[in-house]
């Protein structure tokens, strides 16, 4: 079964197609985390798919990058940070092209492009992020759409770092 099968499944009414669709998911995360996180994005960036299945693409993006538990949360951070440069340059370009073209709200993007933030920015990672928000912002061809997922993103930004510092 394709990923945007399983994606679909997670909402599923049927138990029996949610614990399968959950199941799969979990084994695809231990066995190649790296390749399910860029699979991921490439759903999450496709505007031909489903803005359901889009939207749960970025929550399984999401959920693999940040948890309030801030334990686990410095877990996925370690981990993501342990990933080739060439595998998060790759998410990081999907979830950021992924801006303003959803029609849901909050945006998945939005907050993936956040978290990845997050864990990058305080390691002078991903130094390019502010100046490519700036412009979606700034830019007289941005869509509403755009500028609205982006400002989304450097509020996502700004509770997350606030949080992760204790304030400034």
């Amino acid at each position: 079964m394709d990923l945007v099968s399983i994606l679909e499944k997670t909402i599923s009414s049927d138990q029996n197609e949610l614990e399968s669709a959950q199941r799969f998911l979990e084994e695809a995360s231990q066995n190649n985390l790296q390749e399910l996180l860029k699979s991921l994005s490439d759903i999450l960036r496709n505007g031909a798919n489903s803005a359901v299945v889009r939207m749960q693409a970025g929550l399984q993006l999401k959920n693999a990058l940040y948890s309030k538990d801030q334990t686990v949360r410095q877990e996925h951070q370690q981990r993501w940070l342990t990933f080739p440069e060439e595998i998060r340059n790759y998410i990081k370009q999907n979830v950021l092209l992924a801006l303003g073209t959803e029609t849901i709200r909050p945006s998945s993007a939005a907050q993936c492009v956040a978290y990845v933030a997050c864990t990058e920015l305080p390691h002078g990672l991903w130094p390019d992020l502010v100046a490519a928000l700036t412009t979606n912002v700034t830019n007289p061809e941005s869509t509403e759409m755009m500028k609205e997922s982006t400002l989304e993103t450097i509020g996502y930004i700004c509770m997350d770092i606030v949080s992760i510092t204790g304030g400034l």
